[in-house]
């Protein structure tokens, strides 16, 4: 609460102040507004003094003051929030008020409130939230970009290091690899050109992915090879959808470029249940260890080994 003696004095030095102040007495009335105020709202103080809220603003603004000052010249305390106000044409600004009770030595009994336009801050802030939205979705493309194969569309050998570790990790470190590798696919790019060799390779990913569900994860590890991280699987089940890999691709009706192609895969299977530890690089080499032995067999077949 604040004591004021020479009234006259005190709107002069609210005057030259260049934060809006306003000042109504007991009954919520103008009795003074600053050249700040009339600036901000674009209004004249000659419509604005001897008038309530009601008669000068629109009525959302209106409900918003009311509560405030009534609270403050009953009890002295001091109201500070954050507010949209609406200036005479109805543009909204966004402002922080701050109103206290004014108590004269004749012991009438006034409210000051002063303004802070925060508008201009306000609407940087939107924009900077905007541009660190805009920021983070680049950085998640380019992270993705990084991670993706760019032939194939699935994740690339980089991705490994990051996802699988954590995706084993989620179904207790259990699971098993795929290593798959295209028959063969030097003949293919020798005998109908790259280019064709680029459309089998994605037609036989196109194939996996819609094998696959949702939380296994297809890794191109290079070339013609690549792998399937399936966590949480049985040993059975590994090798069943190893078989049915197999068998999708072999059976699969391929025309490049005018060329009727097919093409076969031959896929190590290795599970967890094979290592007393877990060991990402220890099962990536067991996988490709299996792949080699499936190779040896006379490709196009699955080999395993039982733990």
């Amino acid at each position: 609460m604040h004591q004021v003696t020479d009234f006259t004095l005190f709107k002069e030095v609210m005057e030259i102040l260049p934060t809006p102040v306003l000042i109504k007495d007991s009954h919520h009335r103008y009795i003074f507004i600053n050249k700040a105020f009339e600036a901000l709202f674009q209004v004249n103080r000659v419509d604005v003094l001897g008038q309530l809220d009601k008669e000068v603003f629109v009525d959302r603004q209106v409900a918003q003051c009311n509560g405030g000052d009534l609270r403050v010249l009953e009890t002295g305390e001091i109201d500070e929030a954050y507010e949209s106000v609406f200036d005479s044409n109805g543009d909204q600004r966004e402002v922080i008020t701050r109103k206290s009770r004014l108590t004269m030595a004749s012991g009438d009994v006034y409210l000051v409130g002063t303004i802070y336009d925060i508008t201009d801050v306000t609407v940087m802030n939107q924009q900077l939230i905007i541009n660190q939205t805009k920021l983070k979705e680049q950085s998640e493309q380019l992270e993705n970009m990084v991670n993706t194969d760019p032939l194939t569309g699935c994740n690339n050998r980089r991705a490994l290091d990051i996802q699988l570790p954590t995706l084993f990790e989620q179904a207790s470190f259990k699971g098993g690899l795929l290593a798959i590798d295209v028959d063969k696919f030097k003949l293919i790019n020798d005998n109908y050109g790259h280019h064709v060799g680029d459309l089998g390779l994605q037609k036989m990913v196109k194939i996996i992915v819609e094998t696959l569900s949702s939380e296994h994860q297809l890794i191109r590890m290079g070339g013609e090879e690549f792998l399937v991280a399936c966590a949480g699987i049985e040993h059975k089940q590994l090798i069943d959808l190893a078989e049915q890999l197999r068998s999708s691709i072999e059976a699969s009706k391929n025309q490049f470029a005018g060329h009727h192609i097919s093409f076969t895969v031959s896929i190590g299977v290795v599970h967890t249940d094979t290592f007393n530890k877990w060991n990402l690089d220890k099962l990536i080499n067991a996988a490709d260890k299996a792949l080699y032995k499936a190779k040896a067999l006379g490709r196009n077949c699955v080999y395993y080994k039982l733990p």
